[in-house]
């Protein structure tokens, strides 16, 4: 059996690696075959070993892709105006999104329909999409909309944010009324988009949006990669 101080030399020396560019942030790590015979070291030694570093967020993997290195957290106040896009920018980032799906369902769950105040004959709009940055998908999520607040969401989305499309085609500016954040896995439809597992560690935030009567319009499920993101709250 592989001593505790083996799995902590083979990490120690791919971390050496990473640090000295040897493999550059996105970059791709050789196969874990061929890791094991570089480091001289059993498969499960290096298994444990890059799961450690994978628990540091220095590296990710790619369903059936293999292992990367990761790229630069992206620092995200999910509570400030700034659009998604517009905090990447300022950061040097390229930022990207698509939709999955934009239609209205019958299926939400019910806690869904309670807070937004759904008819059930009705059902709500479900938005569902993913956003990446540097070519490289980072989160995955799920927005709920009430179609008798806003009957033509969908149409006007396009390429603008939520929080323009309310404030500019419903005059109504959105705030943010709840914030919560959980530490989780990966779901099987945010694995398949984003192209994780079931193992691999994320962060869900839950962000309910609201007018200046704090009326419910919108709500917000995300799936972030675990090693992608910094979230930070100004108080």
């Amino acid at each position: 059996m592989e001593t505790v101080s083996t799995v902590e030399l083979a990490k120690e020396q791919l971390n050496q690696w990473i640090d000295n560019g040897m493999i550059g942030a996105g970059g791709k790590l050789p196969s874990e075959r061929e890791l094991s015979e570089l480091l001289g070291i059993k498969r499960m030694t290096l298994r444990q070993a890059l799961l450690n570093l994978e628990g540091e967020s220095k590296i990710f993997r790619k369903d059936r892709r293999g292992w990367f290195v990761a790229l630069p957290r992206f620092n995200y106040n999910p509570n400030e105006a700034t659009s998604y896009k517009q905090a990447a920018i300022e950061q040097g980032r390229v930022p990207s999104w698509g939709y999955l799906e934009k239609q209205r369902v019958l299926d939400a769950p019910p806690r869904m329909q309670s807070l937004l105040q759904a008819d059930p004959q009705q059902g709500l709009f479900r938005i569902r999409g993913w956003g990446a940055l540097d070519g490289h998908k980072v989160f995955y999520h799920e927005t709920y909309i009430n179609p008798l607040v806003a009957p033509d969401f969908i149409d006007h989305l396009g390429e603008s944010a939520f929080a323009d499309v309310w404030s500019q085609h419903y005059q109504r500016p959105t705030v943010t009324r709840h914030l919560a954040f959980k530490p989780t896995r990966l779901n099987a439809e945010a694995s398949r988009v984003i192209g994780g597992n079931c193992t691999t560690p994320a962060i869900q935030v839950e962000k309910f949006r609201a007018d200046m009567l704090r009326n419910i319009l919108q709500i917000d499920i995300e799936y972030w990669r675990f090693e992608s993101v910094d979230f930070y709250i100004d108080l």
